[in-house]
C-alpha cells in the first residue's frame, strides 16, 4: 500500500466498505487446523480494512507458529502502521530491517525512513531514504546537520499551544473565518449510527467554536497530561485505524446540530463546538472545508457508493454557507468515483481559484496538487491543471491553504523537512508559473512528526494547524508568530587583491572566536565582501585564503555600542591578499653562500623553511635561481650558481616538497644586480650582494583545489565548523593589531 493510503488518508476516506465476522481467540497454543483459521481469518480482515482485528489474529497465528515468517510480520507491521502504533510497527520493522536492506520494497524504504525521523535519528533515515533516488534531497537534509538547523532557524519566532478542543479522538483541518473557527473531528455522536462495524467510532464530521479567541486555545498541561492517562479513551483512539468507514450499509443520519442539544448529549466531547448543520444528507465523511468572501463553503466527501471493489472515493462539494447551515450543494465536477479521488479544496478570498490535492492517474507522485478557476461564483470551474515539479515530488502532497495575501501552504512528504508531512509555503504567483523556491515553515510549527492542515487570520500572526506529534494522534496546535527583536551585530569587509583593489569573489573567510573556541565560514561575493553575524563584540581573529593568492589575517579590537537595540554593525574590516602570478619573483633574504661554495649555510635554513611552508600552502610549481658574483669565470660561475641551487632544491626535498614543483636554475654572473662587473673594483659587501637566490613562480598544480593546506571547497558559507578542524598554527600569523 503506498504512502497515499496510509495516515492521512483516514481524513480522506477511501472506505473499504464489506461485512465479516470476527471472533476473538485467546493467547494460548492452538492445532494446526485452528492455526490456520486464525491466519484466513487475519487476511481477510486485513483486505478489508479491518486492521485492530487483524493485528489480533496476526499476533495469534505468530504466537503459534514456532516460525518467525517475514511475510505475516510485514502485514503485522503494516497493521500497526495504519492503526498509527508507530511504536510497535518501528519494533517490527526493525527486527525484519535491522540494518539498511536494499532489497525491501520503497513502502518499507520510505516508512523505515519515516519511523527513524519520527525518533530524531536523521542519519538512519537518510540512509534509507538515499536508496530511493526521487527522495535524494530529502535524504540529503535528513543526513546534513547544518541543514537541519536551518529548518530551525527562527523557532524563537513562534508560540505553540494545544488546543483544548482536542479529544482523545481526532480533529483536524481547522479553518479560520474571521473568529469562527471551522474543523473537522471523529468524535462519536450520542445518537448516530455507529459508522464502523470493526472500532465503534463515526465518520468525520465539520464542527463549528464561534467567537473563539486565542486564549481559548492556551496549552492547559494538567489537562494534557491527563487526558492521555485514560487508557480506555487511548484505545478507542488507536483502534481508529486508517479508514474512518466501516461495513454498516448507508443510513441517514440522524442528529442534532443544535449546540445546546448536543452538548447535553455527548458531555464534554461536544463542550467545544457544535456540528455544522445542513449536511445530513451527506454519507460517511465531511472534512477538510474552505469559505471565501461570499460564504460559499467547499469541502470533502465521499461519494454516495463505492465501486465494485468496495473502494468509496471522494469528491470535493461547494454550498451557500448561511446562519442556519449549509445550502444548495452540489458536486464539484472533478474526480472520478471508479478511478481517482480528489480532496482537500482550499479556495481563494475571492472564490475565483481553487486548490486541490489529487491522486489522478500520470502524476508526480500518490497525492499531488492542482488548480483550477473561474470567473465568478456562477461559472463553471476549469479543467483542473496540475502545478509544477517545484510543488509536487514524488511523494504526497496535501492539505493545501490559501491565505488573504495569496500565499499557498501545503504539506509535503517528499520534500527535505523534519518529519513525515512538513508544511510548506509559496506565492501563489509563483506557484501558477512554476517558478521559486518553496519555503519550508520552521520548528516548532514543523516537527518530527505530521504536520499539516494550516489556517491563519488576516495578517497571518496567529492561526492554527494539525499535528500528531502527541501520542500519535492528531490534534490542532495554535501559534502566534511574533519576530523576536533581538541586537544583533555584524562584522563585515572586503577581500581584494592587494596591487589592483579589485574584489576577490569566491574567497573564503574564517572568524575564530577564541572565548567560544568555533570558527565561523563566510564566502565572498562578487563585491568581495564578506559578512559574519556575531554575538560577541570581544576580539575576534578574521583570515581570508582564496587559491592561487596569498592569505591576509589580523584581529579585531571588538568595539561596538553595546546597548545598541538595533541593528549594528562593526567597522568595515578589509583584507588584501597577493596573486602569485606566473614569472612573480622575490628574493630569499639573507640566503648566503660562503666564497666559492655552494653548501647551505646554518643561517640559510629557517628562511628555506619558510619557503616550505609557502609551498604548502600554496599550488604553486617555483624555479628557485642561484646567482653569483663577476669574480671568476663565467664557465665556473655557471656551475657553482647550478650546484648552489640544486643543494637548495635538496634542501626542499628532504622537507617534502614535490621534486615536479621546484627546478634549480644556475644563472652564474649573467644578471647582477649592481656594477660589479668583471674589472670593476667593488667592495666584499657589494659583491655579496650578487650572491643570491630567488624564487620565480613558473606554474600551478591544476589537480590541486587546495589553498593553506585545505581544500575550500569542503567550507560552506554560514556554516559553524569546529576550530580542531584547522592546522593547529592556523591563525598563528595573524597581525596583533586591528587595520
Amino acid at each position: 500500500m503506498k504512502r497515499t493510503a496510509l495516515k492521512w488518508v483516514c481524513i480522506i476516506f477511501c472506505l473499504l466498505l464489506s461485512s465479516n465476522s470476527i471472533f476473538l481467540v485467546n493467547a494460548e497454543k492452538l492445532n494446526n487446523t485452528q492455526v490456520n483459521l486464525i491466519l484466513k481469518k487475519a487476511n481477510n480482515a486485513y483486505r478489508n480494512g479491518q486492521f485492530a482485528f487483524a493485528v489480533d489474529y496476526y499476533n495469534t497465528y505468530l504466537f503459534n507458529k514456532t516460525d518467525s515468517i517475514s511475510s505475516i510480520r510485514l502485514k503485522l507491521a503494516d497493521c500497526y502502521w495504519q492503526m498509527r502504533n508507530y511504536e510497535k510497527a518501528f519494533q517490527i520493522y526493525k527486527s525484519i530491517y535491522p540494518t539498511v536492506n536494499t532489497k525491501a520494497n520503497e513502502q518499507d524504504k520510505r516508512r523505515m525512513a519515516e519511523l527513524y525521523a519520527r525518533y530524531n535519528q536523521y542519519q538512519q533515515a537518510g540512509k534509507w531514504l538515499e536508496m530511493i533516488p526521487e527522495f535524494g534531497n530529502k535524504a540529503k537534509a535528513y543526513s546534513e546537520e547544518t541543514t537541519l538547523n536551518k529548518m530551525k532557524n527562527d523557532s524563537l519566532n513562534w508560540t505553540v499551544g494545544f488546543s483544548v478542543i482536542n479529544t482523545n479522538y481526532r480533529e483536524f483541518s481547522p479553518f479560520l473565518k474571521n473568529d469562527t473557527l471551522f474543523f473537522s473531528s471523529n468524535k462519536p455522536l450520542k445518537d448516530n449510527t455507529i459508522a464502523f462495524g470493526w472500532d465503534g467510532n463515526n465518520y468525520s464530521h465539520i464542527w463549528v467554536i464561534q467567537s473563539f479567541e486565542a486564549e481559548d486555545v492556551k496549552l492547559d498541561n494538567t489537562a494534557y497530561t491527563t487526558s492521555i492517562k485514560n487508557e480506555n479513551l487511548l484505545n478507542a483512539k488507536n483502534i481508529a485505524g486508517v479508514y474512518e468507514g466501516g461495513s454498516n450499509p448507508i443510513v441517514k443520519k440522524k442528529f442534532s446540530t443544535n449546540p445546546n442539544i448536543n452538548r447535553e448529549l455527548d458531555g464534554e466531547l461536544s463542550l467545544y463546538g457544535y456540528l455544522l448543520n445542513g449536511l445530513d444528507e451527506l454519507y460517511y465523511n465531511v472534512s477538510a472545508s474552505t469559505i471565501d468572501k461570499n460564504n460559499r463553503i467547499y469541502f470533502s466527501s465521499n461519494y454516495r457508493r463505492a465501486d465494485k471493489n468496495g473502494i468509496n472515493r471522494i469528491c470535493l462539494m461547494e454550498g451557500q454557507l448561511t446562519s442556519s447551515g449549509v445550502r444548495n450543494i452540489k458536486k464539484i465536477p472533478f474526480g472520478d468515483a471508479n478511478l481517482y479521488s480528489v480532496m482537500h479544496p482550499a479556495v481563494n478570498y475571492d472564490g475565483t481559484f481553487l486548490v486541490c490535492s489529487s491522486n489522478k492517474p500520470n502524476g508526480e507522485g500518490g497525492y499531488d496538487l492542482y488548480y483550477t478557476s473561474r470567473i465568478d461564483s456562477v461559472h463553471r470551474w476549469d479543467d483542473l491543471k496540475a502545478f509544477g515539479e517545484n510543488i509536487n515530488t514524488k511523494g504526497d502532497e496535501v492539505f493545501p491553504y490559501i491565505s488573504r495575501d495569496n500565499t499557498l501552504y501545503f504539506s509535503s512528504d517528499g520534500m527535505p523537512g523534519l518529519g513525515g508531512l512538513d508544511i510548506y509555503k509559496i506565492s501563489l504567483k509563483n506557484a501558477i508559473k512554476g517558478e521559486g523556491e518553496v519555503v519550508h515553515i520552521s520548528y516548532p510549527i514543523n516537527s518530527s512528526a505530521d504536520d499539516f492542515g494550516w489556517t491563519q487570520d488576516s495578517i497571518g500572526t496567529k492561526g492554527f494547524f494539525t499535528s500528531d506529534r502527541f501520542s500519535n494522534n492528531d490534534n490542532i496546535y495554535n501559534f502566534n508568530y511574533e519576530p523576536v527583536v533581538i541586537t544583533r551585530k555584524f562584522i563585515t569587509g572586503y577581500v581584494k587583491e592587494i596591487d589592483s583593489f579589485k574584489p576577490l569573489s569566491g574567497s573564503t573567510v574564517f572568524l575564530y572566536n577564541p572565548k567560544e573556541d568555533s570558527v565561523l565560514i563566510a564566502k565572498t561575493d562578487t563585491l568581495g565582501k564578506y559578512t559574519f553575524e556575531v554575538s560577541s563584540t570581544e576580539k575576534q581573529i578574521i583570515k581570508a585564503i582564496k587559491q592561487s593568492y596569498t592569505n591576509d589575517c589580523f584581529i579585531t579590537k571588538g568595539t561596538t555600542n553595546e546597548e545598541q537595540k538595533d541593528t549594528t554593525q562593526l567597522k568595515s574590516l578589509n583584507l588584501t591578499l597577493n596573486k602569485f602570478n606566473v614569472g612573480f619573483k622575490w628574493k630569499l633574504n639573507n640566503i648566503r653562500y660562503d666564497y666559492d661554495k655552494s653548501n647551505i649555510r646554518a643561517d640559510a635554513a629557517p628562511i628555506l623553511d619558510s619557503l616550505v611552508a609557502l609551498l604548502n600552502q600554496y599550488p604553486i610549481t617555483i624555479e628557485l635561481g642561484s646567482h653569483t658574483d663577476s669574480r671568476g669565470s663565467n664557465s665556473y660561475n655557471e656551475r657553482l650558481s647550478q650546484h648552489r641551487a640544486e643543494s637548495a632544491v635538496a634542501y626542499l626535498l628532504k622537507k617534502g616538497i614535490d621534486s615536479k614543483r621546484v627546478t634549480a636554475k644556475g644563472y652564474g654572473e649573467s644578471q647582477l644586480i649592481n656594477k660589479c662587473a668583471d674589472g670593476v673594483p667593488c667592495t666584499d659587501a657589494e659583491h655579496q650582494a650578487n650572491r643570491r637566490t630567488e624564487v620565480k613562480v613558473i606554474g600551478y598544480i591544476d589537480s590541486e583545489k587546495k589553498s593553506n593546506g585545505l581544500n575550500l571547497e569542503m567550507f560552506k558559507d554560514g556554516e559553524k565548523i569546529n576550530k580542531n578542524l584547522l592546522p593547529s598554527n592556523f591563525f598563528d600569523d595573524c597581525k596583533t593589531e586591528e587595520k
